[in-house]
């Protein structure tokens, strides 16, 4: 079957077993069509395999295939796109009945995830998963096994075939960019040191939750906003610096979904340290979504997963002008959710609300100190002047009393870098 550059058609298909709810099902491969839309693709429609027992050669049974078939003759359809993970040969075997292309979930996001990258850090972590993707993947592609020729000026050593080598040379790409990314880490803990004097709260959430609206609803800020999955895939990090108070480092993060393939998790560990290095989770949901509640359930199961569960955390349920004209709606899902802020970052509804619940979360850890600086010992005022917000200093004839208001932390470390140069 021929298809055209333009033909962008594609099916989804799942498989759902006697003891698994179907709309869990049928909520991942909504989600699945969505990923499609983020690559321009239209869904055309979906299958659904009831089967116990997965197929080895094919993952789904003989029927579901002819149905395929059909389906793909009747809509045109370029792509099948299955909602779990497929083998190598369970891809070549579907491939060659269907004669279309053969994908599955973690395909389709490693897709969007090439396509969105800015940041030499996300291109070299997307390298890396699609290295081991495809290293799980790899395949002969050779009709002969004795053939030697690796690749350009390599030469398998005796009995080493073209599967080998290719795989050889694959586990060697990947140690390079895990190397790589070890540079990277260690340069941005340098930069990171930089940021210390900040408290920093991480937007987390469901993808296309309005993570990226709200950092720019809280900092004034132009993040790129799309109404797409994965729009964003750079942590965007921008600062607020209110006259009262320490500065807070906000940054929106990679959007989470259902089913977010471990490797990726493992790839992309390094864009969410951003997460671990927070003070504070904002944990956005899109409460428009009639599903909102497992969205709820999905980003705490990631963020467990990622050892991030210790972090405080604060829901904020966004979206709230889509449901305006559901007063008793929305009381029903406050008096549920009680201690969550209910916002729309576009509409700017809650906004101020959402910004006093951060300040009151921070407030307790700010304090404020004076401190007799003698003589000579300046680098510490200059210190103070770095850290934290300095509310006055009088220049006495043998001292400089500074009184100044920061973070807790900081001050405590202030109070000692003075005691320990003899002040």
């Amino acid at each position: 079957m021929n298809n055209t550059a333009v033909n962008k058609r594609a099916l989804v298909v799942g498989i759902v077993s006697r003891d698994e709810p179907l709309p869990i099902l049928e909520d991942s491969l909504a989600e699945l069509a969505q990923l499609l839309d983020t690559l321009s693709f239209e869904t055309i429609g979906s299958i659904i395999q009831h089967k116990e027992v997965k197929s080895p050669r094919t993952l789904i049974g003989k029927g579901k295939v002819e149905s395929l078939k059909n389906a793909i003759k009747e809509h045109n359809i370029s792509r099948v796109v299955f909602d779990e993970d497929l083998s190598p040969t369970q891809a070549r075997n579907l491939k060659a009945e269907l004669d279309v292309d053969i994908i599955d979930r973690c395909g389709v996001i490693l897709e969007i995830f090439t396509q969105h990258a800015k940041t030499h850090e996300a291109k070299v972590q997307i390298d890396l998963a699609r290295q081991e993707y495809s290293l799980s993947h790899l395949r002969r592609q050779w009709t002969h096994l004795s053939r030697q020729q690796g690749g350009q000026g390599i030469r398998g050593g005796e009995g080493e075939t073209q599967l080998e080598v290719d795989r050889r040379l694959a586990r060697s790409q990947i140690q390079v960019l895990k190397k790589k990314l070890k540079k990277i880490k260690a340069q941005r803990a340098t930069r990171n040191k930089n940021r210390s004097k900040f408290f920093k709260v991480a937007i987390v959430g469901y993808t296309n939750s309005g993570k990226s609206t709200l950092l720019n609803r809280l900092t004034d800020s132009d993040v790129l906003v799309q109404n797409k999955l994965f729009a964003t895939l750079d942590p965007s990090t921008r600062i607020i610096k209110p006259d009262e108070k320490p500065s807070i480092l906000f940054t929106d993060t990679v959007g989470f979904i259902k089913k977010l393939p471990h490797n990726l998790v493992a790839s992309f560990r390094s864009t969410f340290e951003v997460i671990q290095d927070a003070d504070l989770l904002l944990h956005v949901v899109d409460v428009f979504d009639p599903d909102y509640t497992q969205r709820i359930a999905d980003t705490n199961e990631v963020i467990k997963d990622l050892g991030l569960d210790h972090i405080p955390r604060k829901l904020v349920l966004n979206k709230i002008d889509l449901k305006s004209d559901k007063p008793k709606q929305l009381q029903a899902i406050q008096s549920i959710h009680e201690n969550a802020t209910l916002i729309s970052a576009h509409a700017d509804i809650g906004i101020d609300k959402l910004n006093k619940a951060v300040y009151s979360f921070f407030e307790s850890q700010i304090s404020e100190m004076t401190i007799d600086i003698p003589y000579g010992k300046e680098g510490c005022l200059d210190k103070i002047y770095d850290l934290t917000k300095v509310l006055s200093a009088d220049y006495l004839e043998d001292k400089i009393v500074v009184h100044f208001r920061g973070a807790t932390r900081d001050v405590n470390y202030l109070v000692n870098l003075v005691k320990s140069t003899g002040a």
